[in-house]
């Protein structure tokens, strides 16, 4: 799913705080509405983790969504 710097007020995005594990240098949000697959083939390099409190946000945020 896509991150984005602009802040929305959606109970679909997650917030995530930059820190030394994500590297992100600034607040951003994941559009769990967005959601998509890639091909694990265009996947380079790994940036980041993004830690086990934003993921299960995320997982239930997507389980809400897809209606899991």
């Amino acid at each position: 799913m896509p991150l984005t710097r602009t802040i929305r007020t959606s109970s679909t995005d997650v917030l995530i705080d930059p820190d030394e594990n994500n590297q992100l240098v600034a607040r951003s949000s994941a559009q769990c509405q967005h959601l998509r697959s890639v091909a694990t083939t265009r996947i380079q390099e790994l940036t980041g983790n993004v830690g086990p409190v934003v993921l299960n946000e995320v997982r239930d945020t997507l389980a809400l969504l897809l209606d899991l």
